[in-house]
């Protein structure tokens, strides 16, 4: 009797212990996920100078995004407002968009929509998602859909599409950001994770965040203490599953980092890698790095760049970067699938 009492303890305590590890892997709290904080980057880092591609046009280049066969870049204060720059014959190019109030018009805050790679593209426009498709020469069709729901205050940041799902980075006022799954067609929202910022001693200072969607995945870089989140997403129940943590710097919203934390400004992913375009605060406005990680989250490489880029797209193992101090190039770097 005292041996059978004994086993169904042991029973309990595992079905118990089965239900806390679950809870715990479907929870959203930044202390049950893994975290990778050892990386030893003295060892892993290589310097690289990416080549000057000169762009047929002028851009001032605030976001860009890849398509089938051409880069869609975003212009910043400048008219017009898109460039599509073909990568088949770099001579070529096509440009749309002008600020305004008029039913052709973009307002100020209009967002590209990233995705995946095809020559049609999506642009978000105050609740109005317009979908582009190019036809590589001269003409542009479009096709709108009204959304039938409110963006949230603080407006979204960035952007991601994959069939109905639009993946939303948000801001809300005064210190929440995170990432929100919303459906196209319903406005209805099916996920969302969140991170409170309000343990900055500075309240009004802006904190963005970063994100790329890759097939199943969810990768969140938050800016300013230096944390890679992964995700998987459940596309059957529309859930953000958490997977692990990169931190090698030591901070958290529960530990944050007073210097040096890394500004974190573009995130690019292929089967093997992600990739991580970021600053070092350290070095202010001086070293900029790619970071390239295995889906696992170890650490593959450091690609220590020779300038201050702001922003970069990867094409068949080749990096496209916008340098900070230049707008009459983009810059060309191969990468090898992260090898």
């Amino acid at each position: 009797m005292i041996i059978s009492n004994m086993n169904c303890m042991k029973e309990i305590y595992g079905v118990v212990l089965c239900l806390f590890l679950l809870a715990s892997c479907n929870g959203k709290s930044q202390k049950n996920r893994l975290a990778i904080n050892a990386i030893d980057w003295e060892s892993k880092t290589e310097e690289v100078t990416p080549q000057a591609v000169p762009l047929p046009t002028l851009c001032n280049i605030e976001y860009m995004q890849m398509g089938d066969s051409f880069i869609l870049l975003q212009n910043d204060k400048m008219e017009p407002c898109f460039t599509l720059w073909d990568l088949s014959d770099s001579r070529y190019y096509f440009s749309f968009g002008q600020i305004g109030n008029g039913p052709d018009d973009f307002l100020t805050t209009a967002n590209l929509v990233g995705g995946q790679r095809s020559r049609a593209f999506r642009i978000w426009n105050d609740n109005e998602i317009r979908t582009y498709l190019w036809d590589g020469k001269d003409s542009l069709s479009c096709k709108r859909q009204q959304m039938d729901r409110k963006i949230l205050a603080g407006g979204y940041q960035r952007l991601h599409a994959l069939n109905d799902t639009l993946y939303c980075g948000y801001k809300l006022l005064p210190h929440e950001t995170g990432v929100e799954l919303l459906n196209v067609a319903s406005g209805e929202i099916y996920d969302r994770i969140g991170v409170d910022e309000g343990y900055f001693e500075d309240k009004s200072m802006p904190y963005d965040l970063t994100f790329c969607v890759y097939q199943d995945k969810l990768v969140v870089g938050r800016m300013r203490f230096n944390q890679i989140e992964v995700y998987r997403i459940d596309t059957e129940r529309m859930k953000i599953l958490p997977l692990f943590v990169i931190n090698y710097k030591g901070g958290s919203p529960e530990n944050p980092m007073k210097d040096g934390a890394c500004y974190m400004k573009q995130i690019n992913a292929d089967d093997a890698c992600f990739y991580m375009l970021n600053q070092d605060t350290g070095r202010p406005g001086k070293e900029t790095y790619i970071d390239i990680y295995t889906w696992e989250g170890k650490a593959v490489k450091r690609l220590k760049l020779d300038a201050l880029y702001l922003e970069g797209v990867l094409a068949d193992d080749v990096f496209y970067l916008k340098k900070f101090t230049d707008d009459d190039n983009l810059y060309r770097l191969p990468v090898g699938g992260g090898k």
